[in-house]
């Protein structure tokens, strides 16, 4: 009977680390929000992009951004894009560029990473024809680094002036296997990728030289992160809707006390919730429901670009605009939460990294 059980043992710890190794899946799905950072002058400057829901044969992509600029305004930017499920098996030209107040169909182009040829192509070792379309807030400041020709008077100045966008034609050629840490639904994760790059060239004869990070996922090749010159855009969010999230949420919080809300979003230096931060809330009113006797604290945080007082006050605003949406839902709640804010005191990750100042960027839900 001894060997017997010693087998059983070794089958079960067999199957736990398999599990242990498995990757983590990021499903293309409704509800999937992908949110992409670029640093600038003024502070980071973030685009979601979201798979709102099938639509015939593809899928709708709501797309938002908020530019910073001058004096710590923002410019918004919002529009909409429909996805060919043919063009996620084999296109390949990846249209990263998304233009104010329009619908756009691009037939031949995807729009969140490359599609599941490119990337078999480049998991064989081959070398994957590939055309990039890009925005010109991160193509021109890249090439102006980037050693290239000259760009003042060029035909590409002008072509990004007229429609904001430029495309670059080329080759991507694997470079290896790497691993990629993320924010997924509020927590850490790291995940697995493949990264490819290559020399590209406008019709002009600009050329640049471009990286980008893929996640290793035939069914969703995401891309998580681009290098052109001295620029880089990274992928610091994704979210996705799991199954009743409320509970996830409160085992999360009695475990840890202290939970970083995920699915909440914010525009550049404001208060405001963004509209898609609203299918999150109930969840949170679940966990405070759930969660034992007290009052809750929820603590707003902020990266450290710009002035001390002013992410302080931005904190504790941030703080309060989720208590105000949550006591809006469940007007119970309102004994129950408190809020303040700490702004860039408590960081938890490197303020130099663009990853790093997306995780400080934060509201956490904290047990008495």
């Amino acid at each position: 009977m001894l060997p017997v059980r010693l087998g059983v043992a070794a089958a079960l710890l067999l199957a736990v680390a398999s599990a242990a190794a498995a990757p983590l899946r990021i499903p293309h799905q409704a509800g999937l929000t992908v949110t992409t950072a670029l640093s600038g002058q003024e502070g980071d400057y973030e685009s979601r992009k979201i798979l709102t829901g099938r639509d015939g044969d593809g899928w709708l992509l709501a797309y938002s951004a908020s530019v910073p600029g001058a004096a710590g305004r923002a410019r918004q930017v919002s529009s909409e894009r429909y996805v060919h499920d043919a063009d996620l098996v084999a296109a390949r030209s990846y249209r990263t560029a998304f233009e104010q107040d329009v619908s756009e169909d691009y037939p031949g182009t995807t729009a969140l990473g490359v599609s599941s040829q490119v990337l078999a192509e480049l998991r064989a070792g081959g070398r994957a024809k590939f055309s990039l379309v890009g925005e010109s807030s991160w193509v021109l400041p890249s090439l102006a680094g980037a050693g290239g020709k000259a760009l003042p008077g060029s035909d590409l100045v002008a072509g990004l002036t007229r429609n904001n966008s430029v495309a670059f034609r080329g080759e991507l050629l694997p470079k290896g296997k790497g691993r990629f840490s993320v924010l997924v639904n509020g927590q850490p994760q790291v995940l697995d990728v493949l990264v490819a790059a290559g020399r590209f060239t406008a019709r002009d004869g600009t050329t640049m030289d471009a990286e980008l990070s893929l996640l290793d996922d035939p069914a969703n090749a995401l891309a998580l992160q681009w290098r052109i010159g001295e620029s880089s855009l990274r992928v610091v969010r994704l979210d996705f809707p799991v199954a009743k999230p409320g509970d996830a949420l409160s085992q999360r919080l009695r475990a840890e006390k202290r939970v970083v809300l995920p699915g909440l979003y914010f525009d550049f230096g404001s208060a405001v919730l963004r509209p898609e931060s609203a299918s999150q809330l109930p969840a949170i009113v679940a966990a405070v429901r759930s969660a034992p006797a007290g009052v809750l604290a929820l603590e707003g945080h902020t990266d450290a670009v710009g002035a001390g007082p002013a992410n302080l006050a931005l904190s504790k605003a941030r703080a309060e605009a989720v208590r105000a949406a949550l006591v809006a839902l469940e007007p119970a709640l309102a004994s129950r939460l408190a809020s303040r804010g700490f702004g860039e005191s408590r960081p938890v990750h490197d303020n130099a990294t663009l990853e790093g100042r997306a995780r400080n960027r934060r509201v956490e839900l904290v047990l008495p």
